[in-house]
């Protein structure tokens, strides 16, 4: 393994200043003499290595990442091999993370649902790629300068034309507590409306500055979202608009079958609020009734976890 220092050269590239370090992976800014755009190294940090589901994850990230095309998503320019030095060198977006405008919420109707829309388009625009993110949340949406919303982190997702290493390797759900989906909860990894259930999340944290089920740490904890529906947005923010709620709760249904079936809805129905229709959704002020969670939880029986497990904290 070559000693990650900045003036180091690792297949050409030299490394010029560490970004970010964090438990799994390094991020260096990178030059190559043949490549004019800003690029960035991402290094997985062995010797943290007893997470053997960070290692898969970063294989994972390596084969989907050249797949991918598009303002959406970074650039691809190289990756290293585990033998020598595993590495991922893409496009560096210079652009603001929508993490950074999580501690404002709740924002202007008018930014959540221009956000929105742009976040959906990206989303929609992967999936057409034959690719589920499955890890969507505010850190891992970056805006361009020129307003496209840019995914990142593919670690956690899954292509429908190739092997998918974490369902082969790993029974436990994975994701980011509030984000993950009620089919996720279930092991299922091949469905795009588990992105559509994350972008809910995020709207409602925006439009309200509350997580729609709490931050769980335990798979136990996350199995509540599969019978409990959150408190509606009109029940917390006064004067929330019925379209923009029937919107997120669109998005939020536990059933998969029940939400959006693309995103490319959601954008639609984000840009022209006056097509919305609304629905029992809309005008929800409370949540469902005990009778209908207990149905729910009668029917989640089969997801009952072994174990109380951790799962991944929120960003």
């Amino acid at each position: 393994m070559t000693a990650m220092t900045a003036g180091s050269l690792i297949d050409g590239f030299r490394l010029e200043e560490k970004l970010y370090q964090g438990g799994m992976a390094e991020l260096w800014r990178v030059t190559r003499a043949d490549i004019s755009f800003p690029i960035i190294m991402k290094v997985p940090r062995l010797d943290y290595g007893d997470d053997p589901a960070a290692i898969v994850g970063f294989e994972l990230e390596q084969m989907i990442l050249p797949t991918l095309a598009g303002a959406h998503v970074p650039r691809f320019v190289a990756a290293g091999d585990f033998a020598a030095q595993p590495y991922i060198v893409m496009e560096f977006i210079a652009g603001v993370s929508l993490r950074a405008r999580l501690d404002a919420a709740p924002l202007p109707l008018d930014e959540i649902t221009e956000v929105g829309a742009r976040v959906a388009a990206a989303l929609h625009d992967l999936h057409r790629q034959d690719v589920i993110h499955l890890d969507v949340k505010p850190s891992s949406i970056i805006f361009r300068p020129s307003g496209e919303a840019v995914l990142i982190d593919f670690g956690l997702a899954h292509h429908n034309r190739l092997p998918d290493l974490l369902a082969e390797e790993f029974r436990l759900p994975m994701g980011t507590g509030p984000y993950i989906s009620p089919e996720q909860i279930r092991g299922i990894r091949n469905d795009v409306r588990s992105d559509i259930f994350a972008l809910g999340v995020t709207l409602y944290y925006l439009a309200t500055g509350e997580r729609p089920f709490g931050n769980p740490s335990t798979v136990r904890a996350l199995r509540r979202r599969l019978y409990r529906d959150p408190v509606p947005p009109r029940a917390l923010r006064a004067g929330f608009p019925p379209w923009l709620q029937e919107i997120i709760l669109h998005c939020l249904e536990v059933a998969p079958a029940a939400r959006y079936s693309s995103a490319g809805q959601v954008a639609l129905d984000l840009q022209y609020p006056a097509q919305v229709a609304l629905t029992a959704r809309a005008a929800r002020t409370t949540s469902d009734g005990l009778f209908t969670r207990a149905g729910r939880w009668w029917r989640a029986l089969g997801a009952q976890p072994a174990v109380n497990l951790p799962v991944a904290e929120h960003l």
